[in-house]
């Protein structure tokens, strides 16, 4: 039961989040994210203790926002919260469709996102388990992720594309180990890029899995080739000579 002192508190703290934005489309957008049935589910989350505060953004995605938040205990974390809108569930619906594990869910725009918040918690989980270095997933209601943050209070860790990588090789082996773990998990990354990997401390972290697919999924194999040629491109640029082929052929029989 979500008492109207707590759901007060939690107004305020988005309204403080609201106008520091002074971009009109940064506005919109967190009135698209922080809906009624957003912030009840926020307020469940405060209420069963995963988190005491909403501090500030960290990134803003076209299918989800990200905020930095806080535990009664002051430990960081990540909440993702996935929007609610018709061109969110336009594309994320083709990585749903044909997940074994997402059969029943209804070809509608709420069920669909809701199940996409479970996904990603899911491929945390899996890929986690296996090894990945991705951001421990901690808790998913409805269409709102809490899960472990990187980075520190100064910022939050950048991804690879921002860095100036002092030895693209060590980069590249850390890259390759973390592909052979997903493989491990039996799953696909599905959109992987220099974009969603984020740098922190020397070491790679795996973000935004939530498209990510089971190695039987009908375009599992497609998709596939597609992060191996992604990565193979960017560290290419940065002097390691890799083909696609050669990184396929590290991580299938890594």
């Amino acid at each position: 039961m979500i008492d109207d002192r707590r759901m007060r508190a939690l107004e305020s703290q988005v309204d403080a989040l609201r106008t520091k934005e002074k971009d009109s489309d940064t506005r919109k957008t967190y009135e698209q994210v922080f809906d009624r049935a957003a912030l009840l589910t926020i307020a469940s989350l405060i209420g069963d203790g995963v988190i005491a505060t909403l501090d500030y953004p960290v990134s803003t995605g076209k299918e989800a926002s990200v905020f930095h938040a806080t535990d009664a205990a002051g430990r960081a974390k990540a909440v993702k919260i996935y929007r609610i809108a018709n061109a969110t569930f336009r594309n994320i619906a083709v990585y749903i469709e044909g997940d074994p594990r997402f059969k029943k869910v209804k070809k509608a725009i709420r069920p669909t996102i809701f199940a996409w918040a479970q996904k990603e918690y899911k491929n945390l989980v899996r890929m986690d388990d296996a090894g990945t270095r991705v951001p421990r997933p901690e808790r998913v209601l409805d269409n709102v992720l809490v899960m472990e943050y990187i980075g520190d209070e100064a910022q939050p860790a950048p991804t690879l594309r921002e860095v100036a990588l002092d030895d693209p090789a060590a980069t590249y082996a850390d890259v390759v180990a973390n592909l052979q773990a997903i493989r491990k998990s039996k799953l696909v990354h599905a959109d992987l890029s220099e974009y969603n990997l984020l740098y922190w401390e020397g070491r790679i972290v795996v973000i935004d899995v939530g498209q990510s697919v089971p190695l039987d999924h009908p375009r599992a194999e497609d998709w596939f080739k597609r992060d191996v040629s992604n990565i193979a491109r960017f560290f290419h640029r940065r002097g390691v000579r890799v083909t696609p082929a050669e990184l396929e052929k590290a991580i299938v029989e890594g």
